[in-house]
């Protein structure tokens, strides 16, 4: 039997999904730090990522797996990238604010990309020059920006240099009057409220490249820019990201150009 990818994405994330909601619900896991102790795991992310990593496997054995909690990162350019839970600290928290997140690339380039909200039910994918979706509607950022109460947001991260950076990021995007910020906690997540006009902008300095795989598709296929934060052209593996309704991105990026750190 041959499956489709995008198909076999949009089912398996929502299985995890409906895993993680359980849990969020019953709050019987156990808890555990990474590297440092704002980094958590839990063991809903392993069993989450164990669930996507075996129906995936099954279904597309040729495909490399490359997922969040993996001992080891090796770089693929043919791969899927999962994070079985982004936003673990929200979740842990009961800050109802984290998905799923499964992108599929090849020759580094995305391919298809699913990001699933399990508490709202939020289901956004796309699939490379078919569109971007929430839920079976068709998405478009609106390229006119009213130019007035532009909601950017941004996240801190674990590492005190890019911690530090972007506060000089927000001093100087701050003097510019009509510029609000918030601070998500899953990138994937905001990505996506990026290609549906909720957020106008999104930008991290150090990610991962399971954070981004699905939602960079997601937003291109809704008419956002992607690049660097610096607006050269984006790169999975460099691991920094810049996502805004294009005439936005062209006004933001000479701020971030002009920091000196």
């Amino acid at each position: 039997m041959k499956y489709d990818v995008l198909e076999s994405m949009i089912g398996i994330a929502m299985n995890a999904g409906n895993f993680v909601r359980h849990y969020y619900d019953n709050r019987d896991f156990s808890i555990s730090e990474k590297e440092d102790n704002h980094d958590l795991v839990t063991d809903v992310d392993l069993g989450s990522q164990q669930i996507i990593s075996t129906e995936l496997s099954s279904r597309f054995p040729d495909i490399p797996i490359i997922g969040e909690e993996d001992k080891v990162l090796i770089k693929k350019e043919h791969a899927f990238f999962i994070d079985p839970l982004d936003g673990t600290l929200n979740f842990v928290k009961r800050l109802p604010f984290f998905t799923i997140s499964i992108g599929y690339w090849k020759d580094n380039q995305p391919v298809c990309g699913v990001v699933f909200d399990p508490i709202r039910k939020d289901l956004f994918y796309a699939r490379k020059g078919a569109g971007s979706y929430l839920n079976g509607r068709k998405i478009r950022v609106n390229n006119v920006n009213n130019g007035k109460y532009q909601l950017l947001a941004s996240d801190w991260g674990h590492e005190p240099y890019y911690y530090e950076k972007n506060i000089i990021a927000i001093q100087q995007l701050l003097k510019e009057k009509f510029y609000l910020f918030r601070f998500m906690g899953c990138a994937s997540l905001a990505i996506c409220y990026v290609s549906t006009g909720i957020l106008d902008s999104y930008w991290h300095y150090k990610l991962s490249p399971w954070d981004m795989a699905a939602g960079v598709l997601i937003a291109r296929e809704a008419g956002v820019s992607v690049t660097t934060i610096k607006g050269k052209p984006f790169d999975l593996w460099q691991g920094d990201i810049l996502v805004a309704e294009p005439e936005l991105q062209k006004k933001i990026v000479p701020v971030f150009n002009s920091i000196q750190f």
